[in-house]
């Protein structure tokens, strides 16, 4: 496994400068249910998004995550509200930038919390096992 050396400190930094520009929820941030589920956006449409209790996100240059995993069923954009809340969430990308199998360097970065006022409909469970 590969560590979070000087090199991989500088390209996550850029990441995270990227990240920080985007306003809206992205792949990444978590969502908070109000029957208390937590779970990582993991894909987004034009009007609704994503969650997964699960999976790996990897963190792109333009700041964006890319998510591989199972999916729950769609959440309305309009449902969502920013909090103040930040939670540590786990992603990685290829050490030096270089793909390639075992190549991975992984960390946590700060993301976002959204509520949303929509049910909760995950088909997969509410763990936050593994992030």
């Amino acid at each position: 496994m590969f560590t979070m050396d000087t090199k991989n400190q500088e390209i996550l930094a850029r990441r995270q400068a990227e990240r920080a520009k985007i306003t809206t929820p992205c792949v990444g941030d978590f969502i908070r249910f109000e029957t208390g589920e937590l779970e990582r956006v993991s894909h987004l449409h034009n009007d609704s998004l994503q969650t997964s209790p699960g999976g790996s996100i990897y963190l792109n240059e333009s700041g964006h995550g890319s998510f591989s995993g199972g999916l729950n069923p769609a959440i309305e954009l309009n449902t969502i509200t920013p909090t103040t809340e930040v939670i540590e969430g786990k992603f990685w990308f290829f050490h030096h930038g270089i793909a390639g199998a075992g190549r991975a360097v992984y960390f946590d970065i700060p993301c976002r919390v959204f509520s949303t006022s929509a049910p909760y409909n995950g088909f997969l469970g509410s763990s936050l096992k593994g992030w």
